[in-house]
């Protein structure tokens, strides 16, 4: 089966790319407003602490995982506890602790150990890495107190 008569083109034109606002009609930008004006801010979850992501940059691995670590500290990652979380949840920041890329996969996707046992090795690392989480944000201090 072949079309004997081409398709008819529809009403719609291509977007220029590179259009400015001023160059957009009235209702286009009425429009553009309206759905600036819906947008709302995103909220902080609970848990959410940017300080705790950031201080586990630039150090080395605390995991650790015997037959895997790197230890490469330029790309060391914060790694969740994998407790308490499910679908769309996450556990909060405070619990992370650094961890190499393939730490980081062993622990989160990796089949080499069993939930237990990795549970175990990430109860060891964040037992090492809180301390020295303190020190470098200066959280000892108002522990004291």
């Amino acid at each position: 089966m072949k079309r004997t008569t081409p398709l008819a083109r529809t009403g719609f034109k291509r977007k220029v790319p590179g259009v400015f606002k001023a160059q957009l009609d009235r209702t286009t930008q009425t429009l553009m407003r309206k759905v600036a004006i819906k947008r709302k801010p995103r909220k902080p979850k609970s848990g959410d602490d940017k300080r705790m992501r950031d201080a586990c940059r630039d150090e080395p691995c605390y995991l650790r995982i015997p037959g895997v670590c790197t230890s490469d500290p330029r790309k060391s990652a914060p790694a969740h506890r994998n407790e308490g979380k499910g679908m769309g949840l996450k556990t909060a920041d405070y619990f992370t602790v650094p961890a190499c890329p393939t730490c980081h996969y062993e622990y989160d996707q990796g089949k080499r150990f069993l939930r237990d046992h990795k549970r175990s090795l990430w109860n060891m690392a964040f037992a090492r890495w809180e301390p020295m989480r303190a020190t470098k944000m200066g959280l000892e201090s108002q522990e004291a107190a």
